[in-house]
């Protein structure tokens, strides 16, 4: 009998399955491992460029975001130095409360030698219009002529005082806008009617640094305003309101901000 040796395996060689399954097992494991490591990488990566694209250009934005459509503005550039809105107050008031004031009655014709204390008028229109302070003393009261200033008769209260906020209350233009509708105005003050002077509306600006007159508008009644000379405003700016009847209010229409330092 011829025996023939068998060679024993060599180093490194498996033959047992369950060790097979073993090295298969953890070779996958280290498989799903780095597909794991691979993803976090691309997902910080991701986020690292958001943050950097959001740091660029800023949040995004909106399309419901305002945009300032006013001539001769920058959108967010600075804000403006004239209010959007001019709410009215009915009648006279200081300090945000209404004042009880005192007034012929409407319509009252004044004797000839009371309407020498009338101080201005408008002109150039055959419904005229003044303000007249009574006996020469400190009020200020609003009167209409329909003559051509023979007659003037009393067509509102106390506009002005001389007990409530001095001379801030009194006007110092009178800007006709039609046969029932008239605005009053000085630096502080806006005063207004729209039927004749039955009723006034009445705006205060305390910082008194503004020249108003009238501004053109269809339709309607409108006002631009300016700074006063040596006031705080921008140089050069302005802004354009129409008014609101039904609100009571002045909205601005338009606006420069002058010259920027």
């Amino acid at each position: 009998m011829i025996i023939t040796p068998t060679s024993p395996p060599e180093l490194g060689d498996t033959t047992d399955p369950a060790e097979l399954l073993i090295k298969e097992a953890r070779a996958a494991s280290r498989r799903r491992r780095q597909r794991v490591v691979a993803v976090v990488i691309v997902v910080l990566a991701a986020t690292l460029t958001g943050f950097l694209a959001a740091g660029n250009h800023g949040p995004p934005k909106s399309v419901n975001t305002p945009v300032n459509t006013e001539p001769n503005s920058v959108a967010g550039a600075k804000s403006s130095p004239y209010p959007a809105t001019l709410k009215m107050r009915h009648g006279m008031y200081e300090g945000g409360f209404d004042v009880p004031v005192d007034a012929l009655p409407w319509g009252t014709v004044l004797p000839a030698a009371q309407s020498r204390g009338i101080e201005i008028r408008s002109s150039g229109a055959a419904g005229e219009w003044g303000v007249w302070r009574e006996n020469g003393d400190g009020g200020l009261f609003p009167v209409r002529s329909f003559d051509g200033g023979v007659r003037w008769r009393a067509a509102g209260p106390l506009l002005a005082s001389d007990w409530v906020g001095g001379g801030i209350y009194f006007v110092n233009r009178v800007i006709p806008e039609g046969p029932s509708s008239v605005v009053m105005v000085s630096n502080a003050v806006i005063d207004v009617t729209t039927d004749g002077g039955r009723h006034w509306y009445q705006y205060l600006n305390t910082a008194s640094d503004w020249i108003i007159s009238g501004q053109a508008v269809n339709g309607g009644v409108g006002l631009r305003i300016r700074p006063f000379p040596d006031g705080n405003l921008p140089k050069e700016s302005y802004a354009t309101y129409v008014l609101n009847d039904t609100r009571h209010e002045w909205d601005r229409t338009g606006q420069s901000l002058g010259e920027t330092s």
